[in-house]
């Protein structure tokens, strides 16, 4: 979705079998449910690719397959950014190694959660270590703080890390301090790429300057922000408040079954079935995919979005 010079990567959902095993073969249905959405690129192996219920080699073979994907297309202009982030800083030093030999455009790292640095200069030591096995690609900090209890403030680290890190080149961004956040935008003054990661308040960070976005509902919710930029770029109020409504009451039920999960049932829904979640997640039960589905056809969800080109092929039928 490139409308107004908006650059969104949608966090993609990792496909597995019934078992739980990975289902390679699915990331190219997942490849072109991207295209499809009008997307150049994703962002992978994110907490929306639940990346630490995942092996290392599980994690690298993923990306391999969404490489084969993107040079089988032939698309030299699709993004692929990956996320290498552990509590295992010398397993993000090899995947960090391994997404430069295969070509990613870019990676992200959290924190180590385990033994989290205190400091800033604990953080840089990390980014640096990381940053030199793969010395040739652009760096991203991958901020969640509700995942990683690291809770540095941003704008100091982009200072510290702009002159610190030779390929540093942002933040992927899943902290609600609006006002740091804020604060880097204009610090940053476009110098680099600053990705917002938290969907519910798109519209807000996009009045205040934000045109990047990383986010697990981009994969179904396109045609709903594509119609929210619409409305404010025509400067029709009403319509953008009704819009940005609706998607609150879509984001409350989500986050009612936990957002995570019931965005990879909406993909069933939408017949993009990436399978189940790996525990420690739980799948949804039929009886509340069955109700969860019978909340969002009170919303205007399926209508909302029946003009995006993927298939609409909604179901409650699943495979437990």
């Amino acid at each position: 979705m490139l409308s107004y010079d908006v650059h969104i990567l949608p966090a993609v959902f990792t496909p597995m079998f019934e078992d739980g095993a990975i289902n390679y073969p699915k990331v190219r249905a997942l490849y072109q449910h991207c295209l499809s959405g009008g997307y150049k690129g994703i962002f992978l192996n994110g907490t929306t690719g639940e990346c630490m219920s995942l092996r290392l080699e599980e994690r690298k073979g993923l990306l391999e397959a969404w490489i084969r994907c993107k040079k089988e297309q032939g698309d030299g202009d699709f993004k692929i950014f990956v996320h290498v982030g552990s509590s295992n800083l010398r397993e993000a030093g090899e995947m960090a190694e391994h997404a430069q030999s295969q070509g990613a455009d870019g990676i992200a790292m959290v924190p180590t959660f385990y033994f989290r640095p205190k400091r800033l200069t604990d953080l840089i030591d990390q980014w640096q270590y990381v940053a030199l096995a793969a010395p040739e690609v652009a760096i991203y900090y991958y901020n969640i703080t509700s995942l990683t209890g690291v809770t540095l403030q941003l704008t100091l680290l982009l200072v510290v890390a702009r002159r610190e890190i030779p390929k540093f080149a942002g933040l992927k961004n899943s902290f609600n301090d609006l006002i740091d956040y804020q604060q880097c935008l204009h610090l940053a003054n476009g110098s680099v790429d600053l990705y917002w990661g938290t969907d519910e308040v798109f519209m807000m960070v996009y009045a205040a300057g934000n045109r990047k976005y990383v986010g697990s509902t981009y994969n179904f919710m396109g045609s709903i922000y594509r119609g929210m930029l619409e409305a404010y770029h025509a400067s029709d109020q009403k319509k953008l408040v009704a819009l940005q409504g609706e998607a609150s009451a879509i984001y409350r039920i989500l986050n009612d079954y936990n957002a995570l999960v019931a965005g990879k049932e909406v993909m069933r829904y939408l017949g993009v079935d990436c399978g189940p979640v790996r525990k420690p997640l739980s799948q949804l039960s039929s009886s509340d995919s069955t109700a969860m589905l019978g909340r969002l056809k009170k919303t205007s969800f399926f209508d909302l979005i029946s003009g995006e080109k993927h298939p609409v092929n909604i179901t409650t039928e699943t495979k437990r």
